[in-house]
């Protein structure tokens, strides 16, 4: 397997990260910054789009999101890999997002939602299924997108990659057929 080949590629669904060297320009730009301002999204809505990531992906034995600075590289990301339609699409998810959210919680504008209110948000659009009003579509479905790129960043971190994923720096030998517990210990390979 032609380990360049693979690099290229990465992740699989609608929120999959494609690795260019612009995209690696991206994500260590955004590991090095220490005071980052965002290129596309706000910075109003940036510090509720990290708090959203965080309770995708949050600090346990291993960094969370906005440790990772996935919020960083995510904003950075979209602007400029995505298309202006889905630029588009993906704003307008977002602030179908936001409107639901006060509604639910029942706030007047976006800086009074808690934690505990994106939570119950983001909760609701990941595990409902069925229809939706058409609002509330568009919020759904930037949750998912949302959380699939969260997960996808998250997946080629370099710090994951190196230290909770199985890494080789150097590929070695090829043995078809073997267990994963026995090779990596259960750890996915990182690429």
């Amino acid at each position: 397997m032609d380990r360049r080949k693979v690099l290229k590629n990465i992740g699989s669904g609608i929120g999959a990260i494609t690795l260019t060297p612009s995209v690696v320009c991206i994500f260590q730009s955004c590991q090095t910054e220490v005071s980052y301002t965002p290129v596309f999204i706000s910075k109003d809505d940036f510090e509720m789009l990290s708090n959203i990531m965080e309770l995708i992906i949050p600090q346990t034995e291993i960094p969370g999101a906005k440790e990772l600075k996935l919020p960083e590289f995510l904003d950075a990301y979209v602007n400029a890999v995505f298309s202006s339609k889905r630029k588009l699409e993906f704003e307008e998810g977002f602030a179908a997002f936001k409107i639901r959210a006060i509604e639910l919680s029942e706030k007047e504008k976006v800086s009074q939602l808690s934690i505990k209110n994106l939570d119950a948000q983001l909760t609701k659009y990941l595990r409902f299924k069925g229809a939706l009003p058409k609002e509330e579509q568009l919020a759904a479905k930037f949750a998912n997108e949302l959380r699939d790129l969260t997960v996808n960043a998250f997946k080629t971190n370099e710090f994951i990659g190196e230290n909770v994923l199985a890494y080789s720096p150097i590929p070695g030998d090829y043995r078809g057929c073997v267990d994963l517990m026995e090779t990596t210990g259960g750890k996915a390979w990182s690429l």
